[in-house]
């Protein structure tokens, strides 16, 4: 899916937006090294630089499903027996 084109520069608000990951995943991931930093741009203002943000998207892995003829189902955990 082509996303579409922003300024150049990305607001908290853009960021959540085109990544749709929240304000704390985001803060987090970049404390962690694992999505691009911000910069700042004076007076407490911070942005994304939007070609490193889409670079990252581009580099994230492809989820593979392994195939056959059923599809993958979810075992729900067992909850315990009530003794009666």
């Amino acid at each position: 899916m082509e996303q579409p084109p922003l300024s150049g520069l990305l607001t908290t608000q853009d960021l959540i937006a085109l990544v749709r990951l929240s304000r704390t995943s985001i803060y987090r991931m970049t404390r962690q090294g694992r999505f691009p930093p911000a910069c700042s741009i004076g007076n407490g203002h911070i942005r994304w630089r939007e070609a490193d943000v889409r670079a990252w998207m581009a580099e994230l892995p492809s989820q593979a499903y392994p195939q056959g003829d059923s599809e993958p189902r979810y075992d729900p955990p067992h909850s315990p027996r009530r003794l009666s």
